[in-house]
C-alpha cells in the first residue's frame, strides 16, 4: 500500500516537497479527479482555494488516525505522471495534501474517475442530457 506525508494547509504544490509533513499515512484513494492541464496548474498553485470538485466529494474523505489511513482524492491530469492527494477534512479546499510523483504506484483498480476536463468542454445543455 502506498504511503504519503500529508501537509496541513499547503498553498501550492511546492509546499508538498517539504519533508515535515504528517505521516506516513497509508493511502486509500476513494476517487480520482481528472482536470484539464490548465485547471490542474491553477489547482496546484492555489491549494487553499475552495474547489467545486472538493465540495462535491468532501463526504468521501476522512483520516483514520488509529490505523494511519487517509481516505482521499487523487487530483491529476492526463499529461502528467503524478498528482496531488487531498483530504479536505470537511472543508472545501485541500486542507491536507500530499505529493504523488508517480500515480502508477497507487492501487487505482476500481476507483471511480470524475473527468472535470470533459465537463467544462460541454455546454450546459449537453451536461443536462447525462
Amino acid at each position: 500500500m502506498f504511503e504519503a506525508y500529508f501537509h496541513w494547509k499547503p498553498s501550492h504544490v511546492g509546499d508538498l516537497q517539504e519533508t515535515d509533513g504528517a505521516g506516513p499515512y497509508r493511502v486509500d484513494v476513494v476517487k480520482q479527479i481528472e482536470l484539464s492541464p490548465a485547471q490542474y496548474r491553477h489547482f496546484s498553485t492555489h491549494l487553499l482555494e475552495d474547489m467545486p470538485f472538493i465540495t462535491a466529494n468532501k463526504d468521501l474523505m476522512s483520516c483514520d488516525e488509529r490505523q494511519s489511513v487517509s481516505h482521499c482524492l487523487l487530483v491529476t491530469t492526463r499529461n502528467i505522471r503524478g498528482g496531488i492527494l487531498v483530504d479536505c477534512q470537511g472543508f472545501d479546499y485541500a486542507r491536507y495534501a500530499a505529493d504523488v510523483p508517480d500515480k502508477s504506484a497507487l492501487d487505482l483498480g476500481g476507483v471511480p474517475v470524475d473527468r472535470y476536463d470533459l465537463k467544462l468542454r460541454q455546454s450546459p445543455a449537453q451536461q443536462e442530457q447525462r
